[in-house]
């Protein structure tokens, strides 16, 4: 193996885990949106998706984490390893390291993301199991973007709280409007990146009114 496929070779295993997870969560999702959750199984998912069962758990805990998409494979980012720059507003860099991790993420196909929708919409406890792991997130977030705070110095300790999730609540905000509008995209022609830059820019200049 040559230097050069050497340095590449960890980039391509990244990459075909990526789509192997992706795999799984589609062939979830269409199965479940074709009949019904209780109906489908870990079986008929790997099978859609050309994986061993093994395979399946290797990613997902089961059927369920499947169709959300939450992949034991890629654990949410926790920015743990985000640091305050001076200069730079901590929730531009709370934002940039959130779109560094979509840049590495398939966000998939627009109509995958409405069966996905009207799956959750047809199964609360399913709709409740995606608002705890979405708390969670927000709950982890919200911790590291009070450290930064503290480490940049210029919030009190009695408003430092209420201010991590102010920013955690913005950079919500921000990713929604984003994720809306990429689903609009009629081709899907401009990545993630680009929406979430223009939400970045509406909502910054509503706020700003």
């Amino acid at each position: 193996m040559t230097e050069t496929a050497a340095r590449d070779q960890p980039g391509l295993r990244e990459r075909k885990k990526r789509e192997t997870a992706r795999a799984i969560e589609v062939a979830a999702v269409e199965l479940v949106s074709e009949s019904s959750l209780s109906e489908v199984t870990v079986e008929a998912i790997s099978a859609r998706a050309e994986v061993t069962s093994r395979t399946f758990f290797n990613y997902y805990a089961g059927k369920e984490d499947a169709v959300l998409g939450n992949s034991r494979a890629f654990p949410p980012p926790d920015l743990h390893d985000l640091e305050h720059t001076p200069g730079v507003p901590i929730v531009d860099a709370v934002l940039d390291a959130v779109l560094a991790e979509f840049d590495a993420f398939d966000l998939g196909r627009p109509d995958l993301e409405e069966r996905k929708r009207a799956i959750l919409l047809e199964n609360p406890d399913l709709l409740a199991r995606s608002f705890r792991t979405l708390g969670d997130i927000e709950e982890n977030l919200a911790r590291q973007v009070a450290r930064l705070l503290t480490d940049e110095g210029s919030v009190a300790e009695a408003e430092r709280e209420n201010r991590a999730w102010a920013v955690v609540f913005l950079v919500g905000a921000v990713l929604r409007l984003a994720l809306r509008n990429w689903s609009l995209d009629a081709d899907t022609t401009h990545p993630i990146a680009h929406h979430i830059s223009g939400a970045r820019q509406s909502l910054f200049a509503a706020a700003a009114r």
